[in-house]
């Protein structure tokens, strides 16, 4: 690798209802700290902040955005039949804040993910509309109507892969960060329990809380289990356990957690994306023996005639010289000769 290519960063953001509010606060540390993002995958609400961002790479704006977002703006319930929600006052808001914007389009290259049931398999968009990728991948089956693309009944990405991280890897990312929203913390079984015939006086939780419960509890495991695999090279595990997945009424909080959370893992992250030759001079201010340091100056030097000699066109440091200078010294006209002007 020369010393003047950094390494291709990608950002793997994942689902989490209104918890993945937190992705644009870690977003906010990654570029309050320089960190180039290159590929950009989401699922869910990834999916749309990671959209979001590919449009307009600028957290603050998108945060300001979010801000103005209530709940009664974003559900509007409908009879179970097909789902809970009907999902059009949120596809007002896409269309309000994406447009008819296509991936083509957008400034940071974007991968969005969606399940198909009738086929069972994960569906990655990179072509074609961003607010319709965007729709099919928030789909929380039972939850939001599905969407229909091409014949396919399309729901939540995170059915399959709750963070995108292996497209990432494909498409040549060579340090994937991945930012995980649905982390919860392990407990241990409880034993021994008692089954008790007197009824509760606890309030029973809703369809709607039991399954966005359920699926959250799913999600985190599923998410846990796919990191395990060492598919990320830095993981932010945001806890917000106990954020409701549809409250919108603390996106301030959510949006601070990610920050806190991103700004306590931006040195392993500034490390492992850094510039090859910035590594090499912070290698020198450890203990490096003679011979390590020798053979360091000479891999740099070596980096720099390449470079050099690919800019210019010219064999430098062949042979460890530069090519002779030739004369190129010429007749300067004196001020009584007719110099042509160009007009």
């Amino acid at each position: 690798m020369p010393i003047f290519n950094r390494k291709k960063v990608g950002l793997a953001l994942s689902s989490g209802g209104s918890r993945g509010l937190a992705h644009i606060g870690v977003l906010e540390i990654l570029e309050q700290n320089n960190i180039p993002i290159d590929l950009i995958a989401g699922t869910s609400m990834g999916a749309l902040v990671g959209a979001l961002y590919a449009m307009e790479p600028n957290a603050k704006k998108i945060e300001r955005k979010v801000m103005k977002l209530k709940d009664e703006k974003l559900f509007d319930y409908t009879f179970p039949r097909h789902g809970l929600i009907k999902g059009k006052k949120i596809e007002k808001i896409l269309e309000d804040t994406i447009g008819d914007t296509e991936f083509k389009d957008l400034k940071i290259p974007l991968y969005i993910t969606a399940f198909d049931l009738g086929n069972s398999r994960e569906i990655i968009f990179h072509r074609g509309s961003v607010a319709k990728a965007v729709r099919a991948s928030i789909s929380i089956p039972g939850i939001f109507i599905p969407v229909i693309n091409k014949d396919r009944v399309l729901v939540d990405g995170a059915v399959g892969d709750p963070i995108p991280t292996e497209i990432l890897r494909k498409m040549g990312a060579d340090i994937i960060i991945a930012v995980n929203v649905n982390y919860m913390k392990d407990k241990k079984p409880l034993l021994n329990a008692r089954a008790v015939p007197k009824q509760s006086k606890k309030n029973l939780p809703s369809i709607y809380q039991s399954v966005m419960k359920s699926l959250h509890i799913r999600e985190c495991q599923i998410s846990e289990a796919d990191l395990l695999g060492e598919k990320a090279d830095i993981v932010i595990n945001i806890d917000l356990e106990k954020i409701d997945g549809f409250d919108f009424s603390q996106s301030k909080a959510l949006i601070g957690k990610g920050r806190y959370y991103a700004q306590r893992h931006i040195k392993k992250i500034q490390l492992a994306s850094g510039h090859p030759f910035k590594e090499f001079l912070e290698g020198l201010k450890e203990n490096l023996g003679v011979n390590e340091l020798v053979r360091g100056v000479k891999e740099v030097s070596k980096e720099v005639g390449k470079e050099l000699s690919q800019d210019l066109g010219k064999d430098i440091g062949k042979e460890g010289s530069l090519p002779p200078i030739q004369n190129q010294s010429k007749e300067i006209p004196s001020p009584s000769k007719e110099v042509k002007k160009d007009n």
